[in-house]
């Protein structure tokens, strides 16, 4: 993009054209700078005045102080454009100076047209924003009036059932009043039965009594037996303790005396298991000992087998074919006399 840009930028001014340049670039300045000295400073309150609160404003205030807003922020917007400019210009001059180029003048316009763009864009969302809140402002409407319409109907159905309460007021006191006569018959009949029922547990108290008086005589005859058995029973339990005590003595000792057999048995026994592994390895040399012995003996058998069935072999060819001790006597005298020859 760099290479791209360079390419499409024109040449640089020569030398002369960059004086005339300057001299209308300084003469421009200084208009610029007395324009801008005529232009009133404004203060931290005209700063902080934005186009969208002067538009919020316009709605409550009155129209001379309306005017008096769109004033201060036209003026506030001179004095930076002024020295937006001145800025730029300089820039443009020390370029001009170095480069003899306007490329901060093209790349000033490029911004511009960005920012106008971006303002465009930005536009169109406040038109979609302010459709946006023209439908919810319509819809809220519609809520408001629907919410209207309930709370009026709620109201009317608040009335009935205040009606319906008092219509049910009236039937519960006549009914209140109906069931304390009846309770009160119902007191006067449980009181009769009240004290019916108090002189039959009377009696069953008195009968309890009496059975508690027999009951407790039979209790202190049974704890007097009961100690003496458990004084009994104790005694007993300290003769049974001695006798478990001596008994136990006893048997540790018997105990202790068979664990010493046990280790005396344990050490025979681990004898017995070497002389096992002794006498089971001696057997198994032997064994194997004794197998070698077999396989050499079947092998010399095979061998002598061998040797007897290719000799008998060897025998049978010489016969059939009479060659050597099998020869007749007429080939050997020919073979003879051929020799003498």
């Amino acid at each position: 993009m760099a290479t791209l840009e360079a390419n499409d930028s024109p040449p640089p001014f020569s030398s002369s054209e960059r004086a005339a340049i300057l001299r209308m670039l300084e003469e421009f300045t200084n208009a610029l700078a007395i324009y801008h000295s005529t232009l009133k400073k404004p203060t931290e309150y005209d700063n902080d005045i934005l186009p969208s609160d002067t538009g919020c404003d316009m709605e409550t205030s009155s129209p001379e102080v309306i005017e008096k807003a769109k004033e201060r922020a036209t003026s506030v917007k001179l004095y930076k454009n002024s020295l937006y400019i001145r800025k730029i210009m300089e820039k443009v001059k020390e370029e001009i100076r170095e480069r003899g180029t306007f490329e901060v003048l093209r790349r000033e316009i490029e911004t511009i047209l960005t920012r106008e763009k971006e303002e465009e864009a930005l536009l169109g969302e406040q038109e979609k924003l302010r459709k946006t809140t023209a439908e919810l402002q319509r819809i809220i409407g519609e809520e408001t009036a629907a919410n209207e319409r309930e709370r009026r109907r709620l109201l009317n159905e608040l009335a009935e059932e205040q009606r319906s309460i008092e219509k049910l007021k009236l039937i519960t006191d006549a009914e209140v009043k109906y069931v304390c006569e009846r309770e009160r018959a119902r007191y006067e009949e449980n009181s009769l039965r009240r004290d019916m029922e108090i002189g039959k547990f009377e009696k069953i108290l008195n009968d309890c009594r009496m059975r508690e008086r027999n009951e407790e005589r039979v209790h202190a005859a049974l704890t007097k037996f009961l100690i003496e058995d458990t004084t009994r029973l104790e005694e007993k339990t300290k003769e049974w303790e001695e006798r478990y005590a001596r008994e136990k003595e006893m048997y540790e000792k018997e105990i202790r005396q068979l664990r010493i057999e046990i280790e005396a048995r344990q050490k025979e026994l681990d004898d017995l298991k070497e002389e096992y592994h002794r006498n089971q390895e001696f057997i198994d040399a032997y064994l194997t000992e004794k197998e070698t012995l077999r396989r050499e003996r079947e092998l010399q058998e095979r061998m002598q087998k061998s040797a007897i069935k290719i000799e008998a072999w060897w025998r049978g060819i010489m016969v059939r074919r009479k060659l050597g001790p099998y020869r007749p006597v007429e080939k050997k005298k020919k073979r003879q006399a051929k020799t003498k020859k």
